[in-house]
């Protein structure tokens, strides 16, 4: 079954919804999902092919992780000041922050990225491993970026900033004109430029972000 459509026929609970960055997550989405409670899956494949990563070069988690419905895809380097947390959806999306990941250690941008290929698959697992993968902080700290409009990553949206960072193709509100794929990509800001412009900015203002957090529950208390 593909379509987004098809998730807004059915109440929360009946839809298992799988969003595969490249092939070799589809199998094992699939298998985890028809093993769960859910009487409809539905797969929302992806038109481009994409070159298929070096997964232990590059650090990233194994593509057998996509069964929990979130995995780390590039964690925190320990040593350096955190810059924040990205959660990732979608096939050309995930595939140009792969691209970068030499980039942001070049660069130093320290983020965390969490892969989200299905939220119902997440929800599924255990307080233990859901709280390992995203942590109070990194509810806190964090954007998304998605192929799909941002309406549809609420379930990776922790935070009242959250949509402020967010790089996605509905990024103006606007339906996209078409054309050839790296045309749609480049005008959807999802291409490697706009992607570490938009990273570059997240990380650059976390002091301010986390600032606003603060006078917001400051104002609450007050």
């Amino acid at each position: 079954i593909y379509g987004p459509g098809v998730t807004q026929l059915f109440p929360d609970g009946h839809v298992a919804n799988l969003y595969p960055y490249e092939y070799n997550e589809v199998p094992v989405l699939m298998a985890a999902a028809l093993r769960g409670p859910w009487p409809i899956v539905a797969l929302h494949l992806t038109r481009p092919g994409v070159e298929i990563p070096d997964r232990e070069a590059l650090g990233m988690g194994h593509y057998f992780e996509a069964a929990k419905g979130a995995y780390i895809l590039r964690d925190y380097t320990a040593d350096q000041p955190k810059g924040g947390c990205i959660f990732v959806q979608g096939t050309t999306s995930t595939a140009n922050v792969v691209k970068l990941l030499p980039e942001l250690d070049a660069k130093g941008l320290n983020v965390k990225i969490v892969a989200t290929p299905s939220p119902e698959l997440f929800k599924a697992q255990p307080k233990e491993y859901q709280d390992s993968i995203v942590t109070k902080a990194d509810r806190w700290d964090s954007t998304f970026i998605t192929n799909c409009g941002r309406r549809l990553m609420r379930d990776w949206v922790f935070n009242p900033l959250a949509d402020r960072y967010a790089m996605v193709p509905d990024w103006d509100d606007q339906w996209r004109t078409g054309g050839q794929l790296g045309e749609v990509i480049e005008e959807a800001h999802l291409d490697e430029a706009s992607l570490l412009a938009g990273i570059e900015r997240f990380v650059n203002e976390r002091d301010q972000r986390l600032a606003e957090l603060r006078e917001g529950v400051d104002a609450i208390e007050g």
